[in-house]
């Protein structure tokens, strides 16, 4: 990094920090009168610890389930009002929420909810967690059942010139075919008509708290839906319907207090005077390394890729490498937690990961808890923790292989492309995606994805302990909810990461209240300063660009996101661990 490149830099982050400390607000003090904590559920929340430096903050799952446990452990917080909003497919994190609030309930503390738009998976939180359930006059619940929309597109791409050659290790592994069938595959239907009718029947389990544990009524009101505020109310699945001023006066009767205090969901910024930048230019502060006796809570999100160097929204296996290997060094870390939330990708990351786990599990006790998915390669990497927890509707397995290319050859020679091949090497172009695979080339790429399936099996094998028989049982590519997997033995005990932790600290020998190490850490500007001026990691030019670069919105559909994986890793990585449909699952 040049001279000036780098005095724009410091410049731009001057400025930015001074910024930054004037619109910072004090977060409140913990009450110290009898309040009700008011909570802002209004959207499915990344799973993590990471922000974006350079993005408008936004909390995480695990900012929200502090929030909880510190108002479950506050005897000053009366009560909850919770607002909730659309939680689109995060079936299985909405579980931890769930667990959370039902300890705040443990203490006959009461909690109202109230929503203006609620989904499924909105309501499955509303039904399970909340003494009491309002909603806005104008507001739609759309309480319907879960979809699952399945795309084919061979033809389509036949009409454009292209062919997809995919080849799956699994029968269950159909990450490919959309673009290799027009039809869905048997295999394919089976499993996720098997997700489906899980995640019916946990809304079904739900609803049936409003039609006093009559399955069949609560399978009538999600047949009836979606429903205005007076239909909601006259069908029993809301208790009242008003503004939130009128909700937060009931819960204030309710608490029996004067105050509802809204809750900062996010964590206390870090505030970065001129004096603190100064001393950093002039190298006289550093931020303390954490200390005294731990646990690390490690956090595995979004595709797996291969390489160095972090990117935000992937899990990159260098920087996890290094963590675990500095975890596993560090003696003050007792345990570690790995959350993982991830449909899989690179083989050769998912492997370098698995091995970095492994080999800290054997130092201290690992414990992987699953969000909403651990998929392929998110899978690969949980197996190698002593113990494995999800909730019940968490998607996990998809113990496969798929891997294949493109052939534009057809469309090269409609749009008037023409291409040649020179090669020294019987297989060298084997990978162009000009032509076709010839037949030793499928041979030959058929015994590497073959190679690639037989270590997955093997790695799950031996981290969970299981006989080679067992694991391909469950193997085949097949997703499934964890409440399935459970009973093939892929998972061990249906709860979320709030168990995680109590069990880690306990394997540990260590206290209920033990500090807890987030990885990858929350980054403040005194951070990013101090990286760019040490040089740690990237090139800070690199550094300003990763970190100030983000995905496009749309990118965090599950279609949209597993199209640009299967593209990304087919067209790079040639063999690859990827989810097994592209789906929309509401």
């Amino acid at each position: 990094m040049n001279h000036t490149a780098r005095r724009s830099a410091l410049t731009t982050l001057a400025i930015l920090a001074l910024l930054f400390t004037t619109a910072c607000t004090e977060e409140k003090e913990a009450p110290d009168e009898p309040v009700v904590s008011e909570l802002r559920l209004l959207h499915a929340f990344p799973d993590g610890a990471e922000h974006d430096l350079f993005a408008r903050p936004q909390p995480t799952l695990h900012d929200v389930l502090t929030r909880i446990w510190d108002a479950t452990d506050n005897e000053n917080v009366k009560g909850l009002f919770v607002r909730v909003g659309p939680l689109q497919g995060a079936w299985g994190s909405v579980g931890d929420l769930v667990e959370a609030l039902s300890e705040f309930r443990a203490d006959n503390r009461p909690i109202h909810c109230h929503f203006e738009a609620a989904d499924n998976v909105g309501y499955l939180l509303l039904a399970s967690a909340c003494d009491r359930i309002s909603m806005s006059p104008a507001g739609t619940l759309d309480l319907i059942g879960p979809a699952a929309v399945m795309i084919y597109a061979r033809s389509l791409l036949e009409k454009v010139g292209v062919e997809a050659e995919i080849i799956h290790m699994g029968r269950y592994k159909g990450a490919g075919d959309m673009f290799i069938r027009d039809d869905m595959p048997k295999e394919a239907k089976a499993s996720m008509d098997a997700i489906l009718d899980d995640l019916y029947g946990a809304l079904i389990e739900a609803t049936k708290s409003r039609t006093d544990g009559k399955a069949e009524a609560a399978k009538a009101l999600i047949d009836g839906g979606p429903y205005a505020s007076a239909a909601a109310e006259e069908a029993g699945l809301v208790d009242s319907v008003g503004f939130l001023r009128d909700s937060r006066e009931a819960i204030k009767k309710a608490a029996g207090v004067e105050t509802v205090r809204r809750t900062r969901m996010l964590p206390k910024q870090e505030q970065l005077t001129l004096g603190q930048f100064l001393k950093l230019l002039s190298g006289d502060s550093e931020k303390p390394e954490a200390g005294g006796e731990r646990v690390a809570l490690v956090f595995v999100n979004g595709s797996i890729t291969d390489g160095d160097s972090g990117s935000m929204g992937d899990a990159v296996s260098g920087p996890f490498v290094r963590a675990m290997q500095r975890l596993e060094n560090d003696d003050n870390v007792k345990a570690v937690v790995m959350r993982i939330n991830s449909p899989g990708g690179s083989a050769l990351a998912s492997d370098r990961m698995w091995d970095a786990a492994r080999h800290l599990a054997e130092a201290k006790p690992l414990i992987a808890s699953v969000g909403d998915m651990a998929a392929s390669g998110g899978y690969y990497i949980a197996s190698a923790a002593d113990e494995i927890l999800a909730h019940p509707n968490s998607l996990v397995g998809s113990i496969g292989v798929v891997g294949g290319k493109f052939n534009f050859a057809g469309l090269a020679e409609d749009v008037g492309v023409n291409t040649y091949v020179l090669q020294r090497g019987k297989r060298a172009a084997w990978s162009t995606p000009v032509r076709a695979l010839n037949p030793t080339e499928r041979q030959a790429f058929e015994a590497l994805l073959r190679d690639t399936y037989d270590r997955f099996i093997d790695r799950v094998a031996t981290g969970r302990k299981m006989k080679h028989e067992a694991v391909l049982a469950a193997a085949e590519g097949r997703v499934m909810t964890a409440q399935d997997g459970k009973e093939l033995g892929l998972i061990d005990e249906m709860a979320g990461l709030s168990e995680a932790l109590v069990k880690a600290r306990a394997a540990a020998g260590l206290g209920p209240d033990a500090p807890v190490e987030l990885w990858p850490s929350t980054k403040g500007m005194i951070d990013a300063i101090n990286d760019l001026l040490s040089g740690n990691g990237d090139d800070g030019a690199q550094t300003l660009q990763r970190l100030s670069l983000r995905r496009h919105p749309l990118a965090a559909s599950l279609p949209l996101e597993t199209w640009a994986d299967i593209l990304h890793v087919l067209s790079r990585e040639h063999v690859a661990l990827v989810p097994p449909y592209l789906f929309t699952l509401r």
